[in-house]
């Protein structure tokens, strides 16, 4: 069995039903869109199906996996434990399935949040996550057509802003700042 199965497999087992087919789905949209920007696919569709392997944790679990793989937790993270899942499911696919890509690890690792100098593999996973067929919101379709004219920077801009507003609006929750610091930098970009 390769890698590849092995790792459908494990996320198969590590979520829910439902937060499989997402899997597929974000890791089918990462190989389409690496492809277009020169990524490698295998490696995005790697990164997606396993993105999630922690969403479906408690908050408790997640603090609790974080400390035992010695995640320093920043106050954003104790505030809304969430945001480690990427993080700790870079750490357990480290672990677990003995994946050394440092470019696969960090692509799961900042898929909820992005991060300051992220890879274009990483923008790749995050981008994926938001405009995988299963996702039905305001704009999903903007960023799809985005993707369709090849403006990938456009695309994750409009993503990443998409996200701060939903998270600021609908949930009243945290930004995460890294989240803000990575939005200023495309915006800068795409200026």
């Amino acid at each position: 069995m390769g890698l590849y199965s092995i790792a459908v497999s494990f996320a198969e087992k590590m979520v829910s039903p439902q937060r499989f087919c997402h899997s597929v789905n974000v890791a089918e949209a990462a190989f389409s869109i690496a492809r277009k920007v020169g990524v490698d696919p295998d490696r995005a569709y790697l990164a997606g199906i396993l993105h999630d392997i922690a969403r479906d944790f408690s908050s408790g679990e997640l603090i609790l996996a974080a400390r035992e793989e010695g995640i320093i937790l920043r106050k954003e993270e104790r505030a809304c434990p969430i945001l480690l899942h990427g993080k700790v499911a870079a750490r357990i696919v480290q672990a677990r399935l003995g994946i050394k890509d440092e470019g696969v690890l960090l692509a799961i690792a900042s898929h909820a949040t992005g991060r300051p100098g992220w890879t274009r593999l990483e923008q790749v996973v995050y981008v994926a996550d938001k405009v995988e067929p299963g996702r039905d919101y305001p704009g999903v379709e903007y960023l799809r057509e985005a993707l369709d004219r090849g403006d990938f920077e456009g695309a994750l801009l409009e993503s990443l802003r998409a996200t701060i507003t939903y998270v600021a609006r609908e949930e009243k929750g945290l930004v995460d700042p890294q989240t803000v610091v990575v939005f200023n930098e495309i915006s800068q970009v795409k200026a």
